[in-house]
């Protein structure tokens, strides 16, 4: 029952953010989902003024998981080199990230 209650946290977790991200960005971008059943969190990825980010959403209620991830993938190269934007506890405060650049 564990992994039943995991594995729905984690697909309703990806498509309520993704939903949430497209609503918020209409007009400016399109996000993707791009997560795999093998990776511990789901994530995105979305394009904005030729800038690539990923963003990986919680997969669990605590401990490392628990938060939303940014990253800036423009630079990714063979060396898995990425630049950490932020950590945010909730979505509103990621979707005010972009607030604060103009974006939405």
């Amino acid at each position: 029952m564990t992994n039943d209650i995991k594995s729905f946290y984690w697909h309703s977790n990806a498509e309520n953010c993704i939903s949430i991200l497209n609503y918020e960005f209409q007009g400016v971008t399109e996000v993707h989902d791009d997560s795999y059943l093998n990776d511990e969190s789901p994530s995105c990825t979305f394009e904005i003024d030729g800038v690539n980010y990923k963003v990986f959403f919680p997969s669990d209620y605590k401990g490392d998981y628990c938060e939303f991830m940014l990253l800036d993938y423009t630079n990714y190269d063979a060396n898995f080199r990425v630049d950490i934007l932020g950590n945010f506890p909730t979505i509103s405060e990621l979707l005010n990230y972009f607030k604060n650049l103009n974006v939405i």
